[in-house]
């Protein structure tokens, strides 16, 4: 052990025994999580609302920015987006495709962007169509979930599901400037149900939530960057500062705490700024 390392040992045993071992964890589990840019899951401050921007740049004005709001819930995210477009003078070119299959968040949803140009869809996006158990924490809450975190849930309903490729293919859609996809754990899934506009770069940048809820859908950090990789997607998770591109995935990663990945392709790369990772500093 290092003269470093055993210095460090010792101020940890001492502070363990004056605060507790529960206030040394804590304290030390906020700094590692800032220093890793791990952010609150706010909108606000973990870069997403600067992420609507720099998505909608990557389409040139005047061109149709077709946006997916996956998981919408009662559409917040999508205001956001309709806000931004706005602001930007590219309310005219964007084109909203919201999905949410709660039927209480639905309806919500439905009242939150009633007037506005937008296409709502009941379903939940998936790899597969047909239908799927859809576990009820609360009525409209952010933590229902195709997959039951155990305890939790307090009723299950019947809901239809679609994928993202046949939605696409249905809707004349042939390329999406941007995918938000928010759905407690299902997010590995809804790409794999994109494969087909993966794999011909026809979404220019994907946003996917990461958390402790994959666990329950017994995913891994690293299927979604096989599948990215393997369509030629680069890969980082979002920042206030920006992307922290990879190089690949990497065991320091998968620690299923709460954030959002960004895929984009090479041509949209450029568009995004990028933050340096913390292993090639």
């Amino acid at each position: 052990m290092s003269a470093t390392h055993k210095v460090a040992a010792t101020a940890t045993d001492v502070a363990c025994k004056a605060v507790g071992r529960r206030a040394v964890i804590r304290a030390a589990r906020y700094v590692l999580h800032r220093a890793r840019l791990d952010y609150p899951n706010d909108p606000a401050v973990n870069g997403e609302r600067a992420l609507q921007r720099w998505a909608l740049g990557c389409s040139p004005a005047g061109d149709l920015a077709h946006v997916a709001d996956v998981g919408a819930n009662v559409g917040l995210w999508s205001q956001s987006m309709l806000a931004v477009a706005t602001a930007a003078g590219r309310g005219p070119d964007l084109r909203l495709h919201a999905f949410e299959p709660d039927s209480q968040a639905f309806a919500r949803l439905a009242r939150t962007l009633d007037g506005v140009p937008a296409s709502l869809t009941p379903v939940a996006l998936s790899d597969r169509q047909g239908t799927s158990p859809f576990h009820v924490v609360a009525p409209a809450a952010g933590t229902n979930s195709l997959h039951a975190a155990p305890g939790a849930a307090l009723h299950r309903e019947s809901v239809r599901t679609d994928t993202l490729d046949a939605y696409a293919e249905r809707s004349g859609v042939a390329r999406f400037a941007l995918v938000k996809i928010d759905t407690e754990g299902h997010d590995l899934t809804v790409l794999r149900g994109a494969s087909a506009l993966l794999a011909g770069h026809r979404v220019a940048v994907v946003q996917f939530e990461y958390n402790h809820r994959w666990v329950f859908a017994r995913s891994f950090l690293r299927d979604a960057f096989e599948l990215l990789d393997g369509s030629g997607y680069r890969t980082g998770k979002l920042t206030p500062r920006g992307v922290e591109f990879y190089p690949g995935w990497d065991p320091d990663l998968e620690t299923f705490v709460e954030g959002n990945y960004v895929a984009c392709t090479p041509t949209a790369a450029p568009g995004l700024p990028a933050v340096a990772w913390w292993k090639t500093v």
